[in-house]
């Protein structure tokens, strides 16, 4: 069974060369799509000097949601694993754990639920919001017809509801010993701050898109 990765990346310089390598290295994939999507800093730069990975540059922002559409449309796989590009402490076990459930388990979709070290809070918040997980493998044929480009930041939000509607089989994992570097350790304290506040304003947007279109459906 043909399995693709895909990581959407922006502004990524501090963490993006470990992650494709992790990937990589665990010879769980048969192709590795990375997209850049419109990074300012050195990012870009970095992926064009990585060898045996399919690199997207795009020029300009289009959303996390988007970065991730243009990945499907050029990935081969039966299966889809979705990495976030500012992952640390990522091993070919804990790819496993996420790719393994769709293989032998009957499963559609799988969570993974990074576990931080030395963040108990933020340990927390993945576990109680595990949906807005980046870390997810799924059935390509699954999200074919998946209304995602213009997701943005809602873009796992947009997912989930997706896969409720197909009543797909979902199992969760934990990832101990992996994490992500803060918005605010990236671009600083106030860029940090400002980044998350659109974020979260996405997020919700998509909320309510989905709330607008389940109102409507039940009329």
């Amino acid at each position: 069974m043909k399995i693709s990765c895909i990581i959407p990346a922006f502004n990524e310089e501090k963490t993006i060369f470990g992650i494709v390598e992790a990937a990589k290295g665990s010879g769980l994939f048969d192709e590795i799509i990375v997209i850049s999507d419109g990074s300012t800093d050195m990012t870009p730069y970095i992926l064009k000097r990585i060898g045996g990975i399919d690199f997207i540059d795009l020029e300009q922002n289009i959303g996390k949601g988007g970065a991730v559409w243009q990945g499907l449309n050029k990935a081969t796989g039966e299966i889809i694993v979705m990495l976030d590009g500012d992952l640390i402490g990522v091993s070919a076990e804990h790819l496993e754990k996420i790719i393994n459930p769709l293989k032998n388990e009957g499963v559609h979709v799988c969570i993974g639920i990074i576990q931080h070290k030395r963040r108990l809070w933020m340990s927390f918040i993945q576990r109680t919001a595990s949906v807005l997980s980046g870390q997810q493998a799924f059935f390509k044929y699954l999200v074919e017809d998946a209304n995602i480009k213009d997701s943005r930041f809602g873009l796992e939000i947009a997912l989930k509801n997706h896969f409720k509607k197909k009543k797909a089989r979902i199992k969760k994992v934990l990832l101990p010993g992996v994490s992500h570097l803060m918005k605010e350790q990236k671009m600083g304290l106030g860029q940090g701050i400002k980044h998350r506040g659109k974020m979260y304003r996405e997020v919700g947007k998509e909320m309510k898109n989905r709330i607008k279109e389940k109102l409507k459906s039940t009329k």
